[in-house]
């Protein structure tokens, strides 16, 4: 029954990847929350960032929100 915010930031590199190397926890308000997002952050897969039509590395911010729905 507890809600929350993880906001975090990292690299995706060239092949949509988070490099996790780079992970940076920037909010938290649980640390099972935290947790949880270094748990799933290395299955996720994003598009790779583009300049002049090669890929590129991109640092990016993401909130991850833990919600209770609503009987």
């Amino acid at each position: 029954g507890v809600e929350g915010e993880v906001l975090v930031q990292f690299v995706v590199d060239t092949t949509g990847r988070a490099d996790i190397s780079t992970l940076k926890i920037l909010k938290s308000t649980n640390d099972l929350f935290t947790q949880s997002v270094k748990n799933v952050l290395p299955r996720m897969r994003f598009y790779a960032a583009e300049t002049g039509g090669r890929k590129v590395k991109q640092v990016v911010q993401m909130p991850f929100n833990f919600t209770v729905p609503k009987p």
